[in-house]
């Protein structure tokens, strides 16, 4: 019995890690507020108010006020471009323009939201905004 129950978390636990490997290899080709499980939970939907170049600090107003993030070298940008029919592509800290709209998913110590960025999703339209 305890063998059977012993291969089953197992098994519950491989597919588990296989799914959020798959959610992170695919995050790129989900649009702004789409992320099952993380959008509005673990991330922040908002308007960039400004970038601090020499800091690498993006500030955001989102619905319950403001929001900061730090980008990293880890932190993956990406242009949502996905209103205009067109594949989602990497961006750059040069993509981070006010007013522009986005998604902040933040780094978690645990249960506890760092200031880092894991990544960021800057929605693009057919005028470049």
């Amino acid at each position: 019995m305890f063998k059977r129950l012993a291969a089953v978390g197992l098994a519950i636990g491989i597919l588990l890690t296989v799914s959020i490997y798959a959610q992170k290899s695919t995050e790129v080709f989900i649009p702004i507020g789409e992320s099952p499980g993380l959008s509005g939970k673990y991330s922040v939907i908002g308007e960039i108010r400004s970038f601090d170049c020499a800091n690498q600090i993006l500030t955001i107003r989102g619905e319950d006020g403001e929001h900061r993030a730090r980008v990293t070298d880890k932190t993956k940008i990406w242009l949502d471009s996905s209103e205009i029919k067109k594949t989602n592509v990497e961006g750059s800290t040069a993509d981070c323009q006010a007013g522009r709209r986005c998604e902040i998913k933040y780094v978690y110590d645990g249960a506890n939201r760092t200031e880092d960025a894991e990544w960021i999703k800057i929605r693009v339209s057919e005028s470049g905004d």
